[in-house]
């Protein structure tokens, strides 16, 4: 069929072949796009009732608006034939790389993957089916299910024929093999298998030949993959056998919750991680802070120069440290800081978020902790939980200091600060955020996923609107951390590349305009870029926050970034530093 025009699609060449049909590329004549089709096999329009149910499913499908999910455009026919008309995924299959993953990979993946499940179990769509060959890994990181509802079409056709199975071996469920009656739990079961392979590189079913491997699926305990691989945690123990449960109703119960476990397990083995790597930053009035030769010059040109205040998160004391700056007796001024101890039994939540904001009149500072925000008066000892914040991160607080910003359950949501309940402001096509600000006119700009750049909305709610488009083409990953300039409407943010997906020494600060889209680089190395009043930029290189002079007009740094706190935890493999800033300039609080 290569070269043939099908419909208005042009077929360019050839991509897969399954028991599903075989997928092509091909362009899309009319919107001048790329897209897979998908023929099915002839089997699947045997009858005007198959037909029926097929593009019944196919509708529910279509109507997954997910970063995880392959996207579903049309269903045609074609000399008697059905295919599908998809998203052109540009990327590998899981089947291609499972064994060349790292742990961390594996995470990643696993949790894009629930979280593109739990949105489509969320609508009663199960996908039936899930195995390597089905999940995409593109070019940028993100992961995709494929052939959503085809599972199902089968499993209507087949299931009425005594003893038949549905799914793939090795994937399936027990109730599967059995022949018996399948929900989202079959997909649950079916995720623990490749989480288990990802893993440990390894099937948890030995069996020689195909019986003998759906007789484990049904008989045999699987061993924990720390069996295999004795640095796997505990924790991912218990998620992968909680997941492979053979009886429906002692497994877990929702993808959702896996999504959620692992999230934590995420966050939880990177505080430890970073705990082992950095040493907290201390300042003191005796301790000068390091600075580099030119730029500022010196530390009293430092303390004279940068009237701002710092909250900084540290692992290793479990203390919130406040950084201001002090004028003495003698009008010299000096950093100073005072620590906010977390509540026993608290964790400071510092992974793949941003951890920390501190109000823009600088009384007030909110952080992530256990799962849900909490917030600490300046003027108060004690740091309370936020109400219904459960599952929340990336705390970030409107310019006039009464709402917090915050991302929970794929949602952006806002709540007051002096309390109640949380509004809701986005949802769909919200994963893995990557970080968001608000701005004074009554709009945010944030990263609802890893990669798919970054989007505006009002306060309010609606539609939000595209702000920037990450460009595989040059060398761009993801633009994450937004943060803006006084002037309203130049947003700063982090540039990741495709050459270092895991850290982000590499990476640069851009800035786009809101109003012309317009695009301009600022600075290479750094991450997580905040103005400071008074023409200074802030960002982060590893632990380490830096300072350079900025003139917002030209949008250009000058002279040599100085480091100005060495100690900031956070991510080192999301470019997420915790710390915040305030925006008031009085130099005067302590």
């Amino acid at each position: 069929m290569i070269g043939q025009t099908v419909s208005h699609y042009k077929i360019l060449e050839k991509l897969g072949e399954g028991g599903m049909g075989v997928v092509y590329k091909a362009q899309d004549t009319k919107l001048d796009r790329f897209v897979a089709l998908k023929f099915l096999p002839p089997h699947l329009a045997a009858s005007e009732q198959d037909k029926a149910r097929f593009i019944q499913e196919a509708k529910s499908a279509s109507a997954l608006n997910h970063p995880n999910v392959c996207t579903i455009h049309d269903i045609q026919e074609h000399d008697d034939q059905m295919f599908i008309v998809m998203e052109y995924v540009d990327g590998q299959t899981l089947q291609e790389k499972k064994t060349s993953i790292t742990q961390k990979q594996a995470i990643d993946y696993s949790i894009q993957i629930a979280e593109g499940l739990a949105a489509a179990h969320e609508k009663g769509i199960v996908h039936r089916d899930i195995k390597p060959e089905n999940i995409m890994i593109r070019k940028d990181g993100i992961v995709q299910i494929m052939d959503f509802g085809l599972a199902k079409l089968v499993g209507v056709s087949r299931l009425t024929k005594q003893g038949s199975t549905v799914g793939t071996a090795g994937y399936m469920s027990p109730e599967q093999v059995q022949g018996q009656e399948t929900d989202h739990r079959s997909d649950i079961f079916s995720f623990g298998v490749l989480l288990y392979e990802m893993l440990t590189g390894k099937s948890p079913f030995t069996g020689a030949h195909e019986s003998a491997i759906l007789y484990e699926i049904v008989n045999v305990d699987v061993p924990p993959p720390s069996s295999i691989k004795p640095e796997i945690d505990p924790e991912l123990d218990r998620i992968v056998l909680e997941c492979m449960e053979k009886d429906p109703n002692e497994r877990m119960q929702s993808i959702k919750q896996v999504a959620i476990d692992l999230n934590r397990f995420k966050r939880t083995s990177s505080r430890t991680r970073l705990s082992r790597t950095f040493q907290t930053g201390t300042i003191s009035r005796t301790t000068n802070i390091p600075v580099a030769q030119g730029g500022f010059g010196s530390p009293s040109a430092i303390s004279k120069y940068l009237p701002w205040g710092i909250a900084a998160l540290s692992v290793a004391a479990l203390i919130v440290s406040i950084f201001f700056l002090k004028s003495d007796e003698t009008g010299v001024q000096y950093p100073v800081h005072f620590g906010m101890k977390i509540p026993n039994g608290e964790m400071l939540d510092l992974t793949t978020y941003g951890a920390i904001a501190i109000s823009p009149d600088g009384q007030t500072v909110v952080f992530a902790s256990n799962g849900r925000l909490m917030k600490r008066p300046i003027d108060k000892m004690d740091a309370v939980e936020m109400p219904g914040t459960e599952n929340a991160g990336t705390p970030f607080f409107s310019p006039d200091n009464r709402w917090v910003g915050f991302f929970a359950d794929n949602k952006l949501k806002k709540a007051l600060v002096a309390g109640g309940p949380p509004v809701i402001i986005a949802e769909g096509s919200i994963g893995d955020n990557r970080g968001a600000v608000w701005g004074p006119n009554g709009f945010i700009i944030y990263a609802p996923t890893v990669n798919t750049g970054l989007w505006m909305i009002s306060d309010q709610g609606g539609t939000p609107k595209q702000l920037t488009v990450v460009d595989t083409l040059k060398g761009e990953r993801t633009h994450r951390w937004p943060s803006l300039l006084p002037d309203g409407k130049t947003v700063l943010f982090t540039v990741g590349t495709l050459n270092s997906p895991d850290d982000y020494e590499d990476a640069t600060i851009d800035a786009v305009n809101i109003e012309t889209g317009i695009r301009t680089h600022v600075i290479k190395n750094a991450s997580t870029a905040k103005y400071i009043s008074g023409g200074y930029l802030i960002y982060t290189n590893t632990s380490i926050l830096y300072a350079v002079s900025f003139d917002m007009g030209s949008i250009k740094i000058s002279g040599t970034p100085v480091p100005v706190i060495q100690g900031i935890n956070g991510d080192v493999t999301s470019g997420a530093m915790a710390y915040g800033v305030d925006a008031l300039n009085d130099g005067n609080r302590s």
